[in-house]
């Protein structure tokens, strides 16, 4: 096999770019879309939630199938195949005008982001110095932020009440912004995995020092904060629009516009665990972030003007990315790279399986009954906080034993 002539900070484009594709534009800008779509008469509004539950469904099996793949070749062509089905299916969307049809694309769609958010970033820093992983990793999740924020600038200016030009918008960034993923994937299929012996060991050190079952049960509370976050931000990833629409009154193209608020959030919350010290640890982080996405969640729920709404949907997407940043790091700090990608495969798994119940269980509250969606994410919300300061008191004997 021929190693790899680039630096490995190229790598991380790829990563990014996958990721703002994934997250970004598969996800976080829906509901922008499905309010357009809804205004169009594609769908009713109560389908925004319906769909949003079958797209987290494809999510579900992506998860599960890449959270049980044991090869690496084999993790690789699921990534491929992954990419090459989400730039169909958006494509096709914009040319979907009926329930059943949006239905098919948002499940292949939903698949497909599954296996790039749960494959793609431990290839994108299978080259990575461990002292800048934490680094690395925060660059590659604020893709999430890009894309939204990508995503939502474009239709606000080019598309802001036209579905299928609002559609046209996304598969015309899904294109581009592939390329870089795809040329990633293809070098690492040439190559071989590269041998991470300082993480190994650090592994190694860390669980010899502190009992394995301890151990997992630290990483099955990360996975579980990681969870709780995934859905407490479900109301307003589907139900912004039409809070800031119905609620405060502003225009379609304001409210994507203030949903942009939410990309920039998710590219802040990528970026600050690349620039804060480590000594402020990954644990003592998460809860930090998970305070401020509670405080996020309180204040876009009491929101009835324009400054306190775009305030709250900036810290929420924050929080959204740190958390997912964080989270992928600290299951790096306490497990090797192939563990690492089936346990933050797991925790997409079971973040997906609650978004799927909460959005599809509130898709008929939406039009009369907002205030109660926001008060089931501002609960979720809450107990993750609980688990993550939780994690980090274990987290502190874990240190104290070594």
């Amino acid at each position: 096999m021929k190693a790899s002539r680039t630096h490995w900070s190229i790598d991380l484009i790829g990563g990014c770019f996958g990721i703002a594709i994934a997250l970004g534009l598969v996800r976080f800008d829906f509901g922008i879309i499905g309010n357009l779509m809804a205004d169009a008469q594609w769908i009713d509004v109560e389908d925004i939630g319906t769909l949003a539950a079958i797209n987290m469904l494809g999510y579900l099996t992506g998860c599960i199938q890449q959270a049980t793949v044991k090869s690496r070749a084999t993790s690789i062509r699921y990534v491929q195949i992954a990419m090459i089905t989400i730039i169909a299916s958006i494509v096709l969307e914009g040319r979907s005008t009926n329930l059943p049809s949006q239905s098919v694309l948002r499940l292949l769609c939903g698949w497909g982001a599954a296996h790039v958010v749960s494959g793609l970033p431990t290839l994108a820093l299978e080259r990575v110095p461990q002292r800048w992983r934490r680094k690395a990793t925060g660059l590659i999740m604020s893709g999430g932020g890009i894309g939204s924020l990508l995503g939502a600038v474009g239709i606000g200016f080019f598309a802001p009440t036209s579905a299928p030009s609002a559609w046209n918008v996304l598969a015309t960034l899904t294109v581009v912004l592939s390329l870089p993923t795809l040329a990633l994937l293809r070098q690492r299929k040439q190559l071989t995995a590269p041998a991470s012996e300082t993480l190994a060991n650090s592994t190694n050190q860390t669980i010899s020092n502190f009992n394995k079952s301890k151990i997992n049960k630290l990483i099955l509370i990360i996975i579980l904060g990681f969870a709780l976050m995934q859905i407490g931000q479900i109301p307003v990833i589907l139900y912004e629009p039409l809070i800031a629409v119905n609620k405060i009154g502003l225009t379609p193209m304001m409210a994507s516009n203030i949903d942009s608020l939410f990309g920039i959030g998710l590219i802040i919350g990528g970026l600050i665990p690349s620039i804060v010290p480590s000594k402020l640890t990954t644990s003592l982080f998460l809860a930090v972030i998970a305070a401020v996405g509670l405080a996020g969640m309180i204040l876009f729920g009491i929101s009835n003007h324009l400054i306190t709404l775009s305030i709250s949907i900036f810290l929420i997407g924050v929080w959204d990315m740190m958390t997912g940043t964080l989270t992928l790091d600290r299951l790096g700090q306490l497990c090797n790279e192939d563990t690492q990608r089936r346990a933050w495969s797991t925790a997409t798994t079971i973040g997906a399986m609650g978004f799927i119940a909460f959005s599809s269980t509130t898709s008929q509250l939406a039009q009369h009954n907002v205030n109660l969606i926001l008060a089931m994410g501002i609960t979720a919300v809450s107990a993750q906080l609980i688990l993550e300061i939780f994690q980090h008191r274990l987290s502190a004997k874990q240190q104290n034993s070594r």
